[in-house]
């Protein structure tokens, strides 16, 4: 079972956007819809080919985003894991797509075009199963397999951490919750009280996944027992989700693994059309005329 579900970012440009995910890093993507909270800004995702939860990148899509600022609290870095042996061959493709990139050991650090910094992690797991992979140029035994990690940049970790241990049993060690094998959460300290400002490329929260919706109640139970700032918990079609504030202001996600992309569009052409789920779909005439007017341009 993954133990990311998605991590979604803010992005200005959606062609530049869209390029970077699908043409360099070869997701597929798996849904065009719209920003629930706000009906006039688009919502993308990327991911495997099934959109499957733990290789799901999502982006709000503001057109006239300005520059975000990281201080005092922020989510920063898309770690993603790539099957044994296939190193070399990203970083050949980085090269021919012209991408500035580090090596070390393992693991190829580059940035996106919000300046998002990406890793790109060789394990020593085999490649996605055939029917998880993308209909793409990039060979499927080298293909990204999912997320790996992320980084909670807080101004008291200690007190993260304590989150993490009470609501949900995970212990950090060297500033690093191992969720499995490969898989981790980095909680690092800021040394800043000025205020973050969102902008291109901030990483608006980041999702865990839970395994159904009985789960999912168990722990909003424990969210409200402990006493921790719950946002709210509520139905996004594809999964249902809990959102909590952890205690150095950061967002979290806790969302189910299904029902799943295909809710409100076939499998074989997922992305390829602009989707709402099925509580919008009386409201697309609306929701269509409404979004922002860059968009409508393209």
């Amino acid at each position: 079972m993954p133990a990311f579900h998605h991590i979604s970012l803010l992005t200005k440009d959606r062609q530049e956007n869209l390029h970077f995910y699908t043409e360099l890093l070869g997701l597929r993507f798996v849904k065009n819809t719209v920003n629930q909270e706000n009906h006039r800004m688009l919502h993308y995702y990327y991911g495997d080919y099934q959109g499957a939860p733990g290789s799901v990148v999502t982006f709000f899509i503001l057109p006239h985003l300005g520059h975000r600022y990281d201080h005092e609290n922020f989510i920063a870095t898309i770690g993603l894991k790539i099957p044994k042996n296939s190193l070399p061959y990203w970083q050949g493709r980085l090269e021919d797509y012209h991408v500035a990139y580090e090596k070390n050991e393992r693991t190829l650090y580059f940035k996106d075009q919000d300046q998002v910094a990406i890793c790109l992690t060789e394990t020593d797991f085999a490649p996605l199963e055939p029917s998880h992979q993308v209909k793409n140029t990039i060979p499927g035994d080298k293909q990204i397999l999912g997320l790996q990690s992320t980084q909670l940049h807080v101004a008291e970790p200690e007190k993260t951490r304590d989150f993490f241990e009470r609501f949900l049993g995970w212990q950090t060690l060297d500033q690093r919750i191992w969720l499995n094998t490969t898989d981790f959460l980095e909680i690092l300290p800021t040394e800043t009280s000025e205020a973050s400002r969102m902008g291109r490329g901030s990483a608006d929260h980041i999702a865990f996944a839970v395994t159904d919706e009985a789960e999912l109640d168990r722990l909003y139970q424990k969210a409200q027992t402990q006493g921790w700032h719950i946002e709210k918990m509520i139905s996004r079609g594809c999964f249902k989700s809990l959102y909590i504030r952890e205690p150095g202001g950061n967002r979290l996600e806790f969302a189910t693994l299904t029902p799943g992309f295909t809710i409100d569009e076939p499998l074989e052409t997922l992305g390829e059309s602009f989707a709402l789920p099925p509580f919008l779909a009386d409201q697309r005439g609306e929701i269509e005329r409404n979004l922002y007017p860059e968009y409508r341009k393209a």
